[in-house]
Protein backbone atom coordinates (compact mmCIF):
# COMPACT_ATOMS: atom_id res chain seq x y z
CA UNK A 1 0.00 0.00 0.00
CA UNK A 2 1.67 3.42 -1.26
CA UNK A 3 -0.01 6.94 -0.26
CA UNK A 4 0.01 7.71 -3.44
CA UNK A 5 -2.54 5.51 -3.91
CA UNK A 6 -4.53 6.83 -1.03
CA UNK A 7 -3.83 10.80 -2.95
CA UNK A 8 -5.85 9.08 -6.12
CA UNK A 9 -8.85 6.92 -3.61
CA UNK A 10 -9.24 10.27 -1.89
CA UNK A 11 -8.65 12.78 -4.83
CA UNK A 12 -11.33 10.83 -6.77
CA UNK A 13 -13.34 10.33 -4.33
CA UNK A 14 -13.56 6.21 -4.28
CA UNK A 15 -15.21 5.38 -1.57
CA UNK A 16 -18.29 5.41 0.70
CA UNK A 17 -18.75 9.16 0.97
CA UNK A 18 -22.07 8.91 2.49
CA UNK A 19 -23.03 8.34 6.57
CA UNK A 20 -19.34 8.77 7.23
CA UNK A 21 -18.01 8.76 10.86
CA UNK A 22 -14.75 9.51 12.11
CA UNK A 23 -12.95 6.80 13.86
CA UNK A 24 -14.37 8.65 17.29
CA UNK A 25 -17.75 8.03 15.80
CA UNK A 26 -18.53 11.71 14.73
CA UNK A 27 -20.40 12.08 12.05
CA UNK A 28 -18.14 13.46 8.97
CA UNK A 29 -19.55 15.43 5.23
CA UNK A 30 -17.08 16.08 3.15
CA UNK A 31 -17.86 19.27 1.18
CA UNK A 32 -14.27 20.51 -0.39
CA UNK A 33 -11.98 17.80 -0.87
CA UNK A 34 -9.16 19.89 -1.44
CA UNK A 35 -6.33 20.51 -3.75
CA UNK A 36 -3.11 17.99 -3.98
CA UNK A 37 -0.40 19.47 -2.73
CA UNK A 38 3.14 18.90 -4.43
CA UNK A 39 5.16 20.71 -2.34
CA UNK A 40 6.09 20.44 1.26
CA UNK A 41 3.20 20.31 3.84
CA UNK A 42 -0.05 18.36 3.91
CA UNK A 43 -1.54 16.76 0.94
CA UNK A 44 -4.33 18.76 0.39
CA UNK A 45 -5.31 22.41 0.91
CA UNK A 46 -8.37 24.22 1.06
CA UNK A 47 -10.57 21.41 2.32
CA UNK A 48 -13.73 21.94 4.12
CA UNK A 49 -15.55 19.49 5.85
CA UNK A 50 -17.96 19.09 8.28
CA UNK A 51 -17.66 17.06 11.78
CA UNK A 52 -20.04 16.78 14.48
CA UNK A 53 -21.99 19.60 12.82
CA UNK A 54 -18.99 22.08 12.76
CA UNK A 55 -18.04 22.97 9.89
CA UNK A 56 -13.91 23.53 9.35
CA UNK A 57 -11.84 24.76 6.50
CA UNK A 58 -7.92 23.80 6.49
CA UNK A 59 -5.73 20.86 5.26
CA UNK A 60 -6.14 17.08 5.08
CA UNK A 61 -3.07 14.85 6.00
CA UNK A 62 -3.31 11.23 4.39
CA UNK A 63 -1.10 8.38 5.32
CA UNK A 64 -1.36 4.73 5.57
CA UNK A 65 -1.06 4.68 8.99
CA UNK A 66 -2.40 6.82 11.74
CA UNK A 67 1.37 5.96 13.41
CA UNK A 68 2.70 7.73 10.66
CA UNK A 69 2.22 11.03 11.62
CA UNK A 70 4.57 10.18 14.27
CA UNK A 71 6.77 8.92 12.08
CA UNK A 72 7.27 11.64 9.95
CA UNK A 73 6.99 14.28 13.27
CA UNK A 74 4.11 16.51 11.71
CA UNK A 75 3.19 16.96 15.60
CA UNK A 76 6.18 19.24 15.92
CA UNK A 77 5.61 20.55 12.41
CA UNK A 78 4.23 24.30 12.29
CA UNK A 79 2.99 23.17 8.56
CA UNK A 80 0.96 21.06 9.77
CA UNK A 81 -1.38 22.83 12.45
CA UNK A 82 -4.10 23.67 10.14
CA UNK A 83 -4.89 20.22 9.71
CA UNK A 84 -8.47 19.18 9.83
CA UNK A 85 -8.90 15.51 9.13
CA UNK A 86 -6.45 12.91 9.26
CA UNK A 87 -7.47 9.98 6.26
CA UNK A 88 -5.58 6.86 6.89
CA UNK A 89 -5.85 3.28 5.55
CA UNK A 90 -5.61 1.80 8.75
CA UNK A 91 -6.10 3.20 11.96
CA UNK A 92 -3.77 2.51 14.65
CA UNK A 93 -3.03 5.02 17.02
CA UNK A 94 -4.31 7.95 18.64
CA UNK A 95 -2.89 11.57 17.14
CA UNK A 96 -2.78 14.67 18.65
CA UNK A 97 -0.99 17.98 17.25
CA UNK A 98 1.60 20.25 19.60
CA UNK A 99 -0.75 21.56 21.83
CA UNK A 100 -2.55 17.63 22.79
CA UNK A 101 -5.66 18.51 20.77
CA UNK A 102 -7.10 15.45 18.84
CA UNK A 103 -7.06 15.56 15.55
CA UNK A 104 -10.35 13.80 13.76
CA UNK A 105 -9.48 10.68 11.65
CA UNK A 106 -11.06 9.22 8.80
CA UNK A 107 -9.95 4.92 8.43
CA UNK A 108 -10.66 3.79 4.46
CA UNK A 109 -10.14 0.56 5.02
CA UNK A 110 -13.62 -0.81 5.26
CA UNK A 111 -15.09 2.30 3.25
CA UNK A 112 -12.96 2.02 -0.29
CA UNK A 113 -13.85 0.13 -3.68
CA UNK A 114 -13.25 -3.18 -3.03
CA UNK A 115 -12.22 -2.58 -7.08
CA UNK A 116 -9.55 -0.24 -6.42
CA UNK A 117 -8.06 -2.37 -3.74
CA UNK A 118 -8.42 -5.31 -6.28
CA UNK A 119 -6.63 -3.83 -9.70
CA UNK A 120 -4.26 -2.14 -7.31
CA UNK A 121 -2.52 -5.68 -6.40
CA UNK A 122 -2.88 -7.21 -9.75
CA UNK A 123 -1.54 -4.23 -11.23
CA UNK A 124 1.51 -4.00 -9.06
CA UNK A 125 1.81 -7.90 -8.48
CA UNK A 126 4.21 -8.97 -11.44
CA UNK A 127 7.72 -6.95 -10.47
CA UNK A 128 9.09 -9.35 -13.72
CA UNK A 129 7.43 -7.05 -15.97
CA UNK A 130 8.96 -3.80 -17.42
CA UNK A 131 6.67 -1.52 -16.39
CA UNK A 132 3.28 -2.67 -14.57
CA UNK A 133 1.01 -2.15 -17.36
CA UNK A 134 2.52 -3.06 -20.20
CA UNK A 135 0.15 -5.64 -21.19
CA UNK A 136 -2.64 -3.30 -20.51
CA UNK A 137 -0.46 0.09 -22.92
CA UNK A 138 -1.52 -0.84 -26.21
CA UNK A 139 -5.39 -0.79 -25.58
CA UNK A 140 -4.99 2.90 -23.87
CA UNK A 141 -6.87 5.34 -25.76
CA UNK A 142 -4.46 7.09 -27.95
CA UNK A 143 -5.81 10.87 -27.70
CA UNK A 144 -5.59 10.70 -23.89
CA UNK A 145 -2.23 8.76 -24.43
CA UNK A 146 -1.18 12.29 -26.18
CA UNK A 147 -2.53 14.83 -23.77
CA UNK A 148 -0.75 12.74 -21.21
CA UNK A 149 2.76 12.74 -22.51
CA UNK A 150 2.46 16.24 -23.32
CA UNK A 151 1.64 17.12 -19.49
CA UNK A 152 4.91 14.60 -19.09
CA UNK A 153 7.14 16.96 -21.58
CA UNK A 154 6.10 20.20 -19.72
CA UNK A 155 6.84 18.68 -16.44
CA UNK A 156 10.20 17.55 -17.51
CA UNK A 157 10.68 21.42 -18.72
CA UNK A 158 9.50 22.67 -15.23
CA UNK A 159 12.19 20.04 -13.86
CA UNK A 160 14.91 21.03 -15.78
CA UNK A 161 14.16 24.81 -15.07
CA UNK A 162 15.72 24.44 -11.67
CA UNK A 163 19.17 23.64 -13.13
CA UNK A 164 18.79 26.61 -15.67
CA UNK A 165 17.65 29.16 -12.63
CA UNK A 166 20.67 28.29 -10.53
CA UNK A 167 23.17 28.69 -13.46
CA UNK A 168 21.13 31.72 -14.45
CA UNK A 169 21.48 33.49 -10.79
CA UNK A 170 24.98 32.28 -10.86
CA UNK A 171 25.93 34.42 -13.75
CA UNK A 172 23.94 37.65 -12.16
CA UNK A 173 20.97 36.76 -14.26
CA UNK A 174 22.92 37.23 -17.59
CA UNK A 175 21.15 35.31 -20.52
CA UNK A 176 23.87 35.14 -22.56
CA UNK A 177 26.65 33.91 -20.01
CA UNK A 178 23.78 31.61 -18.77
CA UNK A 179 22.99 29.93 -22.29
CA UNK A 180 26.67 29.90 -22.96
CA UNK A 181 27.77 27.96 -19.65
CA UNK A 182 24.52 25.30 -20.53
CA UNK A 183 25.62 24.91 -24.35
CA UNK A 184 29.55 24.10 -23.11
CA UNK A 185 28.36 21.30 -20.97
CA UNK A 186 26.12 19.85 -22.94
CA UNK A 187 28.96 20.51 -26.11
CA UNK A 188 30.80 18.04 -23.23
CA UNK A 189 28.75 15.27 -23.17
CA UNK A 190 28.54 13.02 -20.47
CA UNK A 191 32.20 12.51 -20.37
CA UNK A 192 33.51 16.31 -20.28
CA UNK A 193 30.50 17.80 -19.73
CA UNK A 194 30.93 18.66 -15.92
CA UNK A 195 34.53 19.76 -16.60
CA UNK A 196 33.43 22.27 -19.34
CA UNK A 197 30.68 23.90 -17.14
CA UNK A 198 33.31 24.06 -14.01
CA UNK A 199 36.23 26.10 -15.98
CA UNK A 200 34.39 28.36 -17.79
CA UNK A 201 32.11 29.10 -14.49
CA UNK A 202 36.01 30.19 -13.14
CA UNK A 203 35.80 33.55 -15.14
CA UNK A 204 33.05 36.36 -15.59
CA UNK A 205 31.61 35.81 -18.94
CA UNK A 206 32.50 39.49 -19.92
CA UNK A 207 35.82 38.16 -20.01
CA UNK A 208 34.96 35.29 -22.79
CA UNK A 209 32.81 38.21 -24.68
CA UNK A 210 36.09 40.00 -25.16
CA UNK A 211 37.72 36.76 -26.40
CA UNK A 212 34.74 36.34 -29.11
CA UNK A 213 34.79 39.44 -30.07
CA UNK A 214 38.63 39.74 -30.45
CA UNK A 215 38.55 35.86 -32.12
CA UNK A 216 41.44 34.70 -29.14
CA UNK A 217 38.31 32.46 -27.84
CA UNK A 218 40.62 29.61 -29.24
CA UNK A 219 43.04 29.56 -26.99
CA UNK A 220 41.48 31.03 -23.89
CA UNK A 221 39.10 28.18 -23.79
CA UNK A 222 41.44 25.42 -25.12
CA UNK A 223 43.67 26.74 -21.93
CA UNK A 224 40.80 27.06 -19.26
CA UNK A 225 40.09 23.05 -19.49
CA UNK A 226 43.66 21.77 -19.72
CA UNK A 227 44.50 21.99 -22.93
CA UNK A 228 47.43 23.97 -23.30
CA UNK A 229 48.95 22.24 -20.26
CA UNK A 230 50.29 19.27 -22.22
CA UNK A 231 53.95 18.16 -22.43
CA UNK A 232 56.33 17.25 -25.37
CA UNK A 233 53.73 18.58 -28.11
CA UNK A 234 55.23 19.60 -31.05
CA UNK A 235 53.06 21.81 -33.22
CA UNK A 236 53.39 25.30 -33.98
CA UNK A 237 49.75 25.88 -33.94
CA UNK A 238 50.00 24.60 -30.37
CA UNK A 239 52.77 26.85 -29.27
CA UNK A 240 50.95 29.79 -30.74
CA UNK A 241 47.57 29.56 -28.35
CA UNK A 242 49.53 28.48 -25.20
CA UNK A 243 51.21 31.95 -25.72
CA UNK A 244 48.37 33.30 -25.85
CA UNK A 245 46.93 32.04 -22.94
CA UNK A 246 49.52 32.87 -20.83
CA UNK A 247 49.01 36.52 -22.10
CA UNK A 248 45.18 36.57 -21.48
CA UNK A 249 46.26 34.60 -17.79
CA UNK A 250 48.38 37.94 -16.88
CA UNK A 251 46.28 40.95 -18.09
CA UNK A 252 42.95 39.35 -16.67
CA UNK A 253 44.62 38.39 -13.25
CA UNK A 254 43.82 34.69 -13.37
CA UNK A 255 46.63 33.30 -11.25
CA UNK A 256 44.23 31.04 -9.49
CA UNK A 257 42.46 29.00 -12.02
CA UNK A 258 42.04 25.18 -11.64
CA UNK A 259 42.77 23.65 -14.98
CA UNK A 260 40.48 20.72 -15.88
CA UNK A 261 41.32 17.56 -16.49
CA UNK A 262 39.90 16.25 -19.90
CA UNK A 263 39.01 12.88 -20.72
CA UNK A 264 39.45 11.41 -24.06
CA UNK A 265 39.35 7.61 -22.83
CA UNK A 266 35.71 6.78 -23.97
CA UNK A 267 35.04 9.42 -26.71
CA UNK A 268 34.96 8.73 -30.36
CA UNK A 269 37.32 10.87 -32.30
CA UNK A 270 34.02 13.08 -33.16
CA UNK A 271 33.32 13.21 -29.79
CA UNK A 272 36.55 14.23 -28.98
CA UNK A 273 36.79 17.31 -25.99
CA UNK A 274 39.05 19.20 -28.43
CA UNK A 275 36.61 19.01 -31.63
CA UNK A 276 33.52 19.83 -29.75
CA UNK A 277 35.19 22.68 -28.19
CA UNK A 278 36.76 23.96 -31.34
CA UNK A 279 32.42 23.53 -32.76
CA UNK A 280 31.50 25.71 -29.77
CA UNK A 281 34.15 28.06 -30.23
CA UNK A 282 33.00 28.25 -34.18
CA UNK A 283 29.93 28.44 -33.31
CA UNK A 284 30.25 31.60 -30.98
CA UNK A 285 32.90 33.58 -33.18
CA UNK A 286 30.12 33.47 -35.71
CA UNK A 287 27.41 34.73 -34.00
CA UNK A 288 28.88 36.75 -30.99
CA UNK A 289 25.86 37.39 -29.35
CA UNK A 290 23.54 34.05 -29.08
CA UNK A 291 20.62 34.40 -27.04
CA UNK A 292 19.71 37.18 -28.51
CA UNK A 293 19.94 35.55 -32.35
CA UNK A 294 17.65 32.91 -31.45
CA UNK A 295 14.95 34.82 -30.14
CA UNK A 296 15.05 36.43 -33.21
CA UNK A 297 15.02 33.11 -35.37
CA UNK A 298 11.62 32.05 -36.87
CA UNK A 299 11.16 29.19 -34.63
CA UNK A 300 11.49 25.91 -37.16
CA UNK A 301 13.30 23.63 -36.97
CA UNK A 302 14.78 24.44 -40.46
CA UNK A 303 16.22 27.89 -38.98
CA UNK A 304 17.55 26.30 -36.20
CA UNK A 305 19.64 23.96 -38.22
CA UNK A 306 20.87 26.67 -40.31
CA UNK A 307 21.47 28.76 -37.44
CA UNK A 308 24.08 25.84 -36.00
CA UNK A 309 25.89 25.84 -39.47
CA UNK A 310 29.65 26.45 -38.57
CA UNK A 311 32.68 26.74 -40.43
CA UNK A 312 35.57 25.02 -38.49
CA UNK A 313 38.91 26.65 -37.97
CA UNK A 314 41.37 24.81 -41.08
CA UNK A 315 43.67 23.46 -38.69
CA UNK A 316 40.63 21.52 -36.62
CA UNK A 317 39.36 20.09 -40.16
CA UNK A 318 42.68 18.41 -40.45
CA UNK A 319 43.29 17.45 -36.69
CA UNK A 320 41.24 15.51 -33.81
CA UNK A 321 44.08 16.62 -31.69
CA UNK A 322 47.34 18.21 -31.57
CA UNK A 323 50.17 17.06 -33.26
CA UNK A 324 47.92 14.14 -34.81
CA UNK A 325 47.38 15.16 -38.84
CA UNK A 326 44.31 13.43 -39.86
CA UNK A 327 42.40 13.10 -42.95
CA UNK A 328 40.78 16.37 -43.86
CA UNK A 329 36.51 17.03 -43.29
CA UNK A 330 34.63 19.88 -42.28
CA UNK A 331 33.52 18.61 -38.54
CA UNK A 332 30.00 20.08 -39.04
CA UNK A 333 27.55 19.82 -36.20
CA UNK A 334 25.59 17.39 -37.09
CA UNK A 335 21.84 17.80 -37.29
CA UNK A 336 21.55 14.75 -35.14
CA UNK A 337 23.34 16.79 -32.57
CA UNK A 338 22.15 20.29 -33.05
CA UNK A 339 18.32 18.15 -32.06
CA UNK A 340 19.95 17.19 -28.86
CA UNK A 341 20.92 20.57 -28.38
CA UNK A 342 17.66 21.75 -28.96
CA UNK A 343 15.99 19.50 -26.87
CA UNK A 344 18.08 19.73 -23.90
CA UNK A 345 19.45 23.07 -23.90
CA UNK A 346 17.76 25.74 -26.18
CA UNK A 347 13.97 24.81 -25.76
CA UNK A 348 14.51 24.75 -21.52
CA UNK A 349 16.34 27.70 -21.76
CA UNK A 350 13.24 29.20 -23.84
CA UNK A 351 11.12 27.76 -21.98
CA UNK A 352 12.67 29.28 -18.54
CA UNK A 353 12.34 32.93 -20.46
CA UNK A 354 9.28 32.98 -21.75
CA UNK A 355 8.09 31.65 -18.05
CA UNK A 356 10.35 34.13 -16.33
CA UNK A 357 8.99 37.11 -19.12
CA UNK A 358 5.11 35.74 -19.02
CA UNK A 359 5.42 34.51 -22.35
CA UNK A 360 3.17 32.09 -23.81
CA UNK A 361 5.58 28.96 -24.60
CA UNK A 362 2.87 26.57 -26.88
CA UNK A 363 5.46 27.54 -29.72
CA UNK A 364 8.32 25.21 -27.72
CA UNK A 365 6.33 22.63 -27.85
CA UNK A 366 5.23 22.87 -32.04
CA UNK A 367 9.31 23.03 -32.06
CA UNK A 368 9.22 20.05 -30.31
CA UNK A 369 6.90 18.06 -32.79
CA UNK A 370 9.15 18.98 -35.30
CA UNK A 371 12.04 17.40 -34.19
CA UNK A 372 12.54 13.26 -34.91
CA UNK A 373 12.45 10.51 -32.54
CA UNK A 374 15.23 9.40 -30.12
CA UNK A 375 16.57 5.91 -30.58
CA UNK A 376 17.34 4.34 -27.17
CA UNK A 377 16.45 1.19 -25.48
CA UNK A 378 13.71 2.86 -23.58
CA UNK A 379 11.71 4.11 -26.46
CA UNK A 380 12.59 0.77 -29.04
CA UNK A 381 10.83 -1.02 -25.42
CA UNK A 382 7.82 1.48 -25.42
CA UNK A 383 7.25 0.72 -29.01
CA UNK A 384 6.74 -2.56 -28.55
CA UNK A 385 4.21 -2.29 -26.51
CA UNK A 386 2.48 -0.46 -29.21
CA UNK A 387 3.27 3.15 -27.90
CA UNK A 388 3.83 5.17 -31.23
CA UNK A 389 5.81 7.77 -31.31
CA UNK A 390 6.70 10.38 -34.53
CA UNK A 391 8.46 13.21 -32.64
CA UNK A 392 11.45 14.38 -30.04
CA UNK A 393 8.62 15.78 -27.55
CA UNK A 394 6.72 12.68 -27.48
CA UNK A 395 10.14 10.38 -26.68
CA UNK A 396 11.17 12.86 -24.37
CA UNK A 397 7.70 12.36 -21.88
CA UNK A 398 8.42 8.35 -21.90
CA UNK A 399 11.57 8.91 -20.57
CA UNK A 400 10.56 10.90 -18.21
CA UNK A 401 7.94 8.78 -17.41
CA UNK A 402 10.11 5.67 -16.92
CA UNK A 403 11.91 7.06 -15.05
CA UNK A 404 9.92 9.44 -12.70
CA UNK A 405 6.67 7.16 -12.41
CA UNK A 406 7.28 3.70 -14.23
CA UNK A 407 10.29 3.03 -11.87
CA UNK A 408 9.14 4.47 -8.80
CA UNK A 409 5.66 2.85 -8.99
CA UNK A 410 3.91 6.16 -9.10
CA UNK A 411 1.17 4.34 -10.69
CA UNK A 412 -1.93 5.72 -9.00
CA UNK A 413 -0.76 9.29 -10.46
CA UNK A 414 -0.44 8.41 -13.82
CA UNK A 415 -3.37 8.78 -16.50
CA UNK A 416 -2.58 4.95 -17.74
CA UNK A 417 -2.58 3.73 -13.92
CA UNK A 418 -5.83 5.65 -12.50
CA UNK A 419 -7.87 4.37 -15.80
CA UNK A 420 -6.54 0.90 -15.00
CA UNK A 421 -7.06 1.20 -11.29
CA UNK A 422 -10.58 3.09 -11.44
CA UNK A 423 -11.67 0.07 -14.05
CA UNK A 424 -14.16 -2.57 -12.98
CA UNK A 425 -12.95 -5.75 -13.82
CA UNK A 426 -9.92 -4.08 -15.87
CA UNK A 427 -7.62 -7.11 -14.99
CA UNK A 428 -10.37 -10.30 -15.13
CA UNK A 429 -9.35 -11.23 -19.05
CA UNK A 430 -7.00 -11.19 -20.50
Amino acid sequence: MKESLLHLVWEQQLFKTVDLLTTDEQTLKIHKKGILNHLQGPDFGNAVVEIGGQKWAGTIEIHVKSSDWYVHQHQEDINYQNVILHVVYEHDVEIFDKHSNSIPTLELKKQMDSDVLENYKLLIGNSKQWIFCESKLKDFDTFKLSGWLERLYVERLERKVGEIERVFLKTNKDWEAALFLLMAKYFGGNVNGEIFLNAFSQVDYTIVRKQIANKTTTSFLFGLVGLLAQKSVEDGYYELLKKEFTFQKQKHQLGNLQLARLNFYGCRPPNFPTIRLAQLIAFYEKHKTVFASILNLDGNLKSYHEFFTIKMETYWQLHYNFDKPSKKSSKQISKAFVNLLLMNVVVPMLFFYAKNQGKDTSFLLDLMYEIPVEKNSVISKFNQLGVKTNAALQTQALLTLKKEYCDKERCSECVVGIYLLKKRNNFKYP
